[in-house]
């Protein structure tokens, strides 16, 4: 995929599978995200959507599939993935989870600064930076300074 044709996918998943143990959770699951995309996973309890999405971000290592994220590496599951390819998709990818986790005794700011500052070494100002841009692309610029405690569930 190449980031410079708008007509390639962001995303692009074939075969993704997941077994734990004898339970199989994903068959071959197929997706593609363009850009202007909005993609929902329905189904219930149970069914996988969680799965699918923590194989995309690394939480899970998928037993067979292709991914690939915009600009980054095709990666085949079926094969030896290298840390590199696995970083690469990490890179791309980010979750949301249904219950915060945040750090309560950080702010709305100082949270999100946390992973990149201490996971990947970005210096605190840029990370500052990223993070306002971020916070009022998300309509949230006005919480920087708010603790999780102060902050809605949606």
């Amino acid at each position: 995929m190449s980031p410079t044709d708008p007509t390639a996918p962001l995303l692009a998943v074939s075969g993704l599978e997941k077994s734990f143990g004898s339970n199989r959770v994903l068959a071959g699951v197929d997706l593609e995200v363009r850009r202007g995309d909005v993609l929902v996973l329905i189904g219930p309890s149970g069914s996988g959507k969680t799965t699918v999405l923590r194989c995309l971000n690394g939480l899970e290592t998928p037993d067979a599939g292709v991914v690939a994220f915009d600009g980054g590496p095709r990666v085949d599951f079926a094969q030896k993935v290298s840390k590199a390819d696995r970083t690469a998709l990490r890179d791309r990818s980010a979750m949301v989870f249904q219950h915060h986790n945040l750090f309560p005794h950080l702010t709305v700011l100082q949270n999100v600064i946390e992973g990149p500052v201490q996971a990947h070494g970005v210096p605190k100002a840029e990370a500052v930076a990223r993070a306002e841009r971020l916070l009022a692309r998300v309509g949230l610029a006005e919480k920087r300074d708010a603790y999780p405690s102060e902050l809605s569930g949606g």
